[in-house]
């Protein structure tokens, strides 16, 4: 086995072994005295850890010896454990050391700890003290009397102290807070000053000196006192900590940082030093690490409204939009109108499409900064896109003022014009005037003229702006432009010459060939300027959609559908040509396909506003009206203000007759878009909801061009209807029917015939109605409900057509059972009664129905079993009880048959007169 080295010990190690033993025994054995002595070798020797063990074996060993606690107590304060020294200096004076050797030193610990009250109640008179003593005692009592606002008490010392017979630097201290304490601060500090010549070292004037030239705002001077009270005292972490503010606070940065890092060792979470780190940081352009200080200073002080402010202004600077409007926010109401944060707050809430929130904070900037003609323009221009209306006008009213450059007056016109607003023009013509040269003002002038049919000075603008740039192609198609619009086919050719000349592969130079070309009626001339254009960028979305036109002009759309299917399979993540391909065939009437084209597209991610529209017009064209809400729901929650989704949604919701829905999906659009067309289908909603008085103040203020459109004719005529006037609704309601057959419109005429006592009309135009639209079950329906009392057995075959089209349809099979019933055909009403009770298991109409049927074919049980199961619904016919009731008696049933007749009020005659009856017959 494997045995341990064994290493004998030498001679020497025995006998040091040894001398530690009878060391270490011969401590144990020490006098307080001896103690006292080592602890006095240690303390010679700066060793004030083991100096203050020895004194404290001392006191051990001696608890009631002055001596020891006097020396422990010394100790302590040259060690820096001030409250420690207060604790023995106190016992020492207990246990009867002289109070004017204690004092001198307690006062100093009392100083250090801002122990002011026991300083108050120092003795600065007591006997024994030198008067370089007393002056060093009584000057602490008096800083602690100052700062305790005992100003009566503060200036007995202050007589005291003055009475003195010394030059200490105390007494001239002490004679400094009595100016300080009569509010002469500048006498104060020339008294330090002179003070600081005779003791240039001692910490207490460096720091008087240090403080009143910062209260009297001499910067320089302050700060050379602390950094000289900071080489005497390099372990006062407080005023360390204030130098470093006051560093920050002058900007001071290279010189506050060492102090900052030092400090932040000791407490790397607090709040201040992370955020004059922060600031320190910012200044050097390191945003990241800044942002982490100023975010670490706000997790541990919610409050600090500087580091919020600071962290959202690092997070713009790395361009993180998302980080600075969540500290930005959190400032801005407290921030004045010219603050630039506001305005960073603003564009990062741009930079996120935030739009709306953005125009509530630009609306607290005052407009005073040149960059906020820029912010304002941009706000505008989003708020206009996004369909806010009122938000951009908001943001042009701003920027109106401002704008002076030509720059800053293009944008303004441009917004201005996008807003329907005449002075659009004016700037735009304004900023041409300035900067001839601009060519953005130039060519967004000409395009305004030629928008608005001013051909003239389009064309004079255009060919100005060609003069200033000989070599730009720009305004060559522009002037092309003017010539097509007004047919001058020739002149159009000689600028999309000129301009092919400065751009042989310029795209828009050849979609103005096949503009041209199309003008001149040349499909074939027209697709191959086309081809050429999609060589250049074949996912231009332009270029798509005119290949479809110019192949169905050539009757041969199925091979633009083709071409357009190659540019997909060639480009499968590219939406444009989905798109396009998914419009053909919307055009072509071929939905499935549609939807198919568009399946793959992702909508989350900023889909364009086509895929949208374009998506939408499938799904209800092909009927999937749930499918249609929830996808005009999704458009709304990517742009909330879309007039397109929202007149779309609102159909779909007037369709369910989801009215108040509807009116206040079309409330929230109006606020941000006042817009005609929303308010006239506000008002239908209101109609439709009877809410008259609203419906009638919208159309009211409408133009009387307005109030004659079918559409408004109709609300009309429900609005006159809902008074009773039926003479007057007529015409209206066929105004409303022949600009949009359907069957809304024409229940609200078979109406108005009715009630004016022309039925036979109305039966008319329903005939017609049906003739023209054979599948339209709800009018099938109205039409078979009338025919009952013309032709029962035509009346039965329209009920089967809309079986038929529509095998779950409740009410059609339900009638048609109640009418084969009346005609004897027992087995096939009791199979359509049976059906529709399976649908509407709830339905007491039906119920009854199936009942008669079942009694007539003598199955009474069943037809009891059929009334037990509506029977607790609150039956509101008389009629359908009575059956129940009577089904009852005729199953011997009296006493059940009693006490539903007790438990219901029967109100019409009829119903009494028949119940009279039935008690007759079966002796109730």
């Amino acid at each position: 086995m494997n045995r341990k080295s064994f290493k004998p010990l030498t001679l020497s190690s025995v006998l040091l072994i040894t001398a530690c033993c009878f060391t270490l025994s011969g401590c144990s054995q020490k006098t307080s005295d001896e103690h006292i002595l080592a602890a006095r070798q240690f303390s010679d020797a700066g060793d004030l850890q083991a100096a203050v063990i020895e004194y404290k074996s001392a006191v051990q060993k001696s608890p009631n010896d002055p001596q020891a606690r006097f020396e422990l107590a010394r100790t302590y304060l040259d060690s820096k454990n001030y409250t420690a020294a207060e604790k023995e200096f106190n016992r020492a004076l207990e246990l009867g050391y002289d109070a004017s050797e204690v004092l001198p030193f307690l006062t100093r610990a009392y100083h250090e700890t801002d122990s002011e009250l026991a300083l108050a109640d120092v003795d600065h008179n007591a006997s024994g003290l030198t008067p370089v003593k007393r002056a060093e005692v009584s000057f602490y009592k008096l800083d602690a009397l100052i700062r305790l606002d005992e100003k009566a008490a503060a200036r007995e010392v202050l007589s005291d102290i003055e009475k003195i017979d010394t030059t200490s630097a105390y007494k001239g201290l002490a004679l400094a807070l009595g100016n300080i304490l009569d509010e002469d601060y500048e006498t104060a500090l020339e008294r330090v000053n002179d003070v600081h010549e005779q003791a240039p070292l001692n910490k207490d004037v460096l720091l008087q000196q240090a403080r009143l030239n910062w209260f009297l705002k001499n910067t320089e001077e302050a700060i050379t006192a602390y950094e000289s009270y900071l080489e005497v005292a390099p372990d006062d972490a407080q005023t360390k900590f204030i130098f470093a503010a006051i560093l920050v606070e002058t900007k001071r940065f290279e010189q506050a940082l060492p102090l900052v890092d030092d400090l932040l060792q000791y407490n790397e979470n607090h709040p201040l030093l992370n955020q004059f780190k922060g600031i320190i940081e910012v200044s050097e352009k390191k945003y990241q690490k800044a942002l982490t200080h100023f975010e670490t200073a706000i997790l541990n002080n919610n409050s600090d409204q500087l580091s919020r402010l600071m962290a959202g202004y690092s997070a713009y600077q790395l361009k993180d939009f998302a980080t600075a409007t969540q500290h930005l926010s959190m400032v801005a109401t407290a921030l004045p109108p010219s603050h630039p944060a506001l305005r960073m707050l603003a564009d990062s809430l741009l930079q996120q499409g935030e739009t709306e929130e953005a125009s509530i904070v630009l609306d607290m900037v005052d407009g005073e900064v040149d960059k906020d003609v820029l912010l304002f323009s941009k706000a505008g221009y989003q708020l206009l896109q996004s369909g806010n209306v009122v938000g951009a006008q908001k943001m042009v009213n701003k920027t109106v003022p401002l704008a002076s450059s030509p720059e800053e007056l293009t944008r303004l016109g441009v917004l201005q014009l996008s807003l329907n607003d005449a002075a659009g023009l004016v700037n735009l013509e304004t900023a041409v005037e300035k900067a001839p040269e601009l060519s953005s003002g130039q060519q967004t002038l000409a395009n305004a003229y030629l928008a608005t049919r001013q051909f003239d000075k389009a064309l004079e603008t255009a060919t100005n702006w060609q003069q200033t740039e000989p070599n730009n192609v720009l305004p060559w198609l522009t002037i092309a432009k003017v010539h097509l619009a007004q047919k001058q086919l020739e002149e159009a050719e000689q600028a999309i010459n000129k301009a092919e000349t400065l751009s042989s592969d310029n795209l828009q130079v050849k979609l103005q060939k096949v503009a041209l070309e199309m003008a001149r009626e040349q499909p074939e001339k027209a697709l191959d300027a086309l081809q050429r254009a999609l060589d250049i960028d074949p996912l231009n979305q332009t270029s798509l959609a005119l290949l479809y036109v110019i192949y169905n002009q050539l009757e041969t759309p199925e091979k633009a559908i083709e071409q357009i299917k190659g540019v997909i399979s060639e480009n499968p993540e590219s939406r444009v040509p989905k798109v396009v391909l998914a419009r053909v065939y919307l055009g072509e009437q071929k939905f499935k396909q549609g939807l198919e084209a568009l399946a793959t597209i992702d909508s989350s991610e900023g889909a364009p506003t086509i895929y949208w529209d374009t998506k939408g017009r499938l799904l209800l064209a092909s009927q999937q009206f749930s499918q249609a809400e929830d996808h005009y729901r999704m458009w709304l929650e990517q742009q909330p203000i879309n007039k397109m989704a929202t007149m779309n949604l609102a159909m779909l919701l007037d369709l369910q007759g989801q009215f108040r829905a509807g009116e206040e999906l079309i409330s929230a659009f109006i606020k941000k878009n006042p817009d005609l067309q929303a308010e006239v289908v506000k008002a239908y909603f209101h109609a439709m909801l009877r809410e008259t008085s609203q419906a009638e103040k919208i159309l009211n203020k409408l133009s009387p061009e307005a109030r004659n459109l079918p559409f408004v004719r109709g609300i009309d005529a429900r609005l006159q209807i809902a008074s009773k006037d039926y003479e007057a609704a007529l015409p209206n309601a066929l105004a409303a029917y022949e600009a949009m057959p359907n069957v809304r419109s024409l229940a609200l005429v078979i109406l108005c015939y009715d009630k004016t006592g022309q039925a036979e009309q109305g039966f008319g135009i329903l005939a017609d109605f049906v003739d023209e639209n054979p599948n339209n079950n709800q009018a099938l329906l109205m039409y078979a409900e009338r025919l009952i009392a013309r032709d029962v057995t035509k009346a039965i075959g329209v009920y089967e057509a809309v079986v038929k089209n529509q095998p779950d349809n409740a009410i059609a099979l339900n009638n048609l059972a109640f009418l084969e019933f009346e005609q004897g055909l027992l087995d096939e009403a009791e199979a359509h009664a049976r059906k529709a009770f399976k649908i509407v298991p709830s339905s007491v109409d039906i119920a009854d129905t199936l009942a008669q049927v079942l009694i007539s074919k003598g199955e009474m049980q069943k037809a009891k079993a059929t009334y037990d199961t509506v029977i607790s619904e609150d039956i509101q016919s008389d009629d359908i009880y009575l059956n129940y009731v009577e089904l009852l008696l005729q199953l011997n049933m009296k006493d059940l048959a009693n006490r539903r007749i007790k438990e219901r009020e029967f109100t019409s005659d009829q119903a009494k007169e028949r119940l009279q009856q039935l008690q007759a017959k079966f002796g109730l």
